[in-house]
């Protein structure tokens, strides 16, 4: 005999049944949620390094240009080259490299008079090189390495031409500074 009793919805039995998630579905989950943490901390930690290396090359740069224009003004206030310069956080070593540059002109005939009304004397040229890099005590090293955060920075430059008519001013003002600028003119004039 046939039982009058409604059969129950097999849906609506299997949809009670599952109101959770399975172990095995929330294992998978969270080895997911870790994969892209990770992947997100990796990626998170790669730009901050980075932020960091581009700003030491930066203050490397700081550094070099003003290292430059100092020694432009003043060569006697540089900073001891032994020690270390501090910049932000981080500390820079740098080396300064002076040589004579020779200008070679094509086509240009000796002149008898060249030493009277021949103007200025390109010989007193002088080729500056700056170089600075990341100290060994802030992550770089003792000396100049490729591999750290570093910059170099090459000026032609007139040791007479006085660029700003502070410096002028600054090394006259300078114990020994109207003796210095004697010394330079007698140099260029080959005295």
């Amino acid at each position: 005999m046939p039982s009058n009793r409604p059969q129950p919805n097999r849906r609506a039995l299997h949809a009670r049944a599952r109101r959770g998630v399975t172990f095995l579905e929330a294992l998978l989950a969270s080895v997911l949620l870790a994969m892209v943490a990770s992947t997100l901390a990796g990626g998170v930690s790669f730009m901050t390094n980075s932020q960091r290396r581009m700003d030491q090359k930066l203050g490397a740069a700081e550094l070099a240009n003003r290292l430059i224009l100092q020694y432009i003004d003043d060569r006697e206030s540089l900073p001891d080259r032994s020690l270390p310069i501090e910049y932000d956080i981080d500390l820079y070593r740098w080396t300064l490299e002076e040589a004579p540059v020779e200008f070679v002109f094509d086509n240009i005939q000796a002149d008898d008079a060249a030493g009277v009304g021949g103007g200025a004397s390109l010989s007193r040229i002088k080729l500056i090189t700056v170089r600075v890099w990341l100290s060994a005590d802030s992550g770089g090293s003792l000396a100049y390495a490729s591999d750290v955060p570093s910059c170099s920075i090459t000026r032609l430059i007139d040791p007479l031409a006085f660029n700003n008519p502070d410096s002028l001013k600054t090394l006259l003002e300078q114990p020994g500074g109207l003796e210095r600028l004697f010394n330079s003119m007698m140099e260029d004039l080959g005295g």
